[in-house]
């Protein structure tokens, strides 16, 4: 059966080769990485006790959250982070400065081979629902421990998983821990082949963020830009919601908000900068400040700020009088809420948050969120946060929220330690 899966890996990866070099090549995305997931040019680090392997950014942000834990049990533990995407390899040389970071291997049994050769990990770690056949055989071939964090079958992969029951029941005979958010996802795992003993409810583990202390080194400076108008963030937009967003714009001016705009993929930072541009908005790429910025003199009025990098948005949330969670007044799923709810900033999103369900159903039934169907309505929540006693029961809702589900990473990485006794 892992043979098939092989040979029909092979037969995609070659139809679509074509496309990964255009891509390559007109976008710069994938070449650079191409010759690391053949499992060539891995730089040896040394032997890694823990393979981490965090998709992109959200589950960066959660690895993050669950390696602390860890680390702060058996401080002795050596981790080595892989990301697919290359926005989740940015923030991990972030989160994790001591760590090498590298990208997950293609799920060919030659590539992981070489990185298994590489870092000889006694235990491969994946976070939130990532099933890789040949990543989890092979390293459980050579007695490399296998498990899953913060694993979730939601409703619309349900179907799919079922429909592939028969090899991936193999498949997840080969896990040794899978630890889930609830016990529906216990239930939807067991009816797809994976071994009642072996499943550990924990929780969710993106709860469990703890907001950066840190000052960001540009907070002067957005201070200063926003010359004491309150910050209105719109985080992780994405395609098709920008455009709505910008149209709104003269409204939340007019409420008297400093606007920061952060879109999710780098891809859209040149694309939103000129919506701004040609609606007239008076505004600042983040690549253009400095710290030395922090008390902006410039004569010329500017209304907003466009956050045109990786892994800031969580320390700018915490600047914020209030925020949007992109990626939810159009059908792309949602954003995670927590980590503005963390910092007290009251949180508004669209209702399109299917990949965020759970998340989103517990910040609405606490209070601890404000659904908007439409980008009039953000306008009306921008003005009900003028209000300053709607403003700080809405941050005390949202901070509270999140403090009543923390716990799960204590219980997930115990389950994990467990493994490497």
């Amino acid at each position: 059966m892992f043979f098939l899966y092989e040979v029909c890996l092979y037969l995609v990866f070659f139809l679509a080769l074509p496309f990964y070099l255009f891509a390559g090549l007109s976008r710069g995305k994938y070449l650079a990485s191409f010759r690391q997931r053949l499992g060539v040019g891995l730089e040896p680090a040394g032997r890694r006790d823990v393979w981490v392997q965090a998709v992109s950014v959200g589950e960066v942000m959660i690895a993050h959250t669950l390696v602390d834990r860890m680390r702060l049990a058996r401080p002795d533990l050596s981790f080595v982070i892989t990301t697919t995407t290359a926005t989740g390899q940015e923030l991990a040389r972030k989160q994790f400065p001591e760590d090498p970071v590298r990208y997950f291997p293609f799920d060919f049994s030659f590539a992981l081979k070489r990185f298994l050769d590489c870092f000889e990990p006694r235990l491969y770690l994946t976070v939130e629902t990532e099933i890789w056949p040949n990543a989890v055989r092979c390293a459980a071939s050579r007695g490399v421990r296998v498990a899953l964090a913060n694993g979730r079958i939601s409703d619309r992969s349900f179907p799919r998983y079922r429909r592939a029951r028969f090899f991936l029941s193999r498949v997840l005979s080969l896990y040794d821990s899978l630890i889930v958010r609830e016990q529906q996802d216990v239930e939807r795992l067991i009816a797809i082949g994976a071994r009642p003993e072996r499943l550990h409810v924990a929780g969710n583990l993106k709860f469990d963020f703890e907001p950066d202390g840190r000052p960001l080194p540009i907070a002067g400076a957005i201070a200063g830009l926003a010359d004491g108008r309150p910050i209105f963030v719109l985080g992780s937009t994405v395609e098709g919601e920008d455009e709505q967003l910008v149209s709104i714009l003269p409204d939340l001016f007019s409420l008297g908000y400093f606007i920061v705009m952060a879109p999710r993929k780098p891809e859209r930072f040149s694309i939103v900068a000129d919506l701004l541009g040609r609606q007239g908005t008076a505004f600042v790429r983040r690549s253009s400040m400095t710290a030395p910025l922090e008390a902006s003199t410039s004569p010329v009025r500017t209304d907003a700020l466009l956050v045109d990098s990786i892994g800031e948005l969580a320390r700018v949330y915490a600047l914020a009088r209030c925020c949007f969670i992109g990626g939810s007044l159009v059908a792309r799923g949602g954003h995670n809420p927590i980590e503005a709810a963390a910092v007290g900033t009251p949180v508004s999103f669209g209702p399109h948050m299917e990949n965020f369900a759970d998340i989103a159903s517990v910040f609405l039934s606490d209070g601890g969120a404000v659904e908007v169907l439409r980008p009039d309505a953000l306008v009306a929540f921008g003005r009900l946060m003028r209000d300053d006693a709607e403003h700080d029961r809405r941050a005390t809702l949202a901070r509270g929220c999140v403090e009543r589900n923390r716990g799960a990473a204590a219980r997930a990485a115990a389950s994990l330690l467990e493994l490497l006794r």
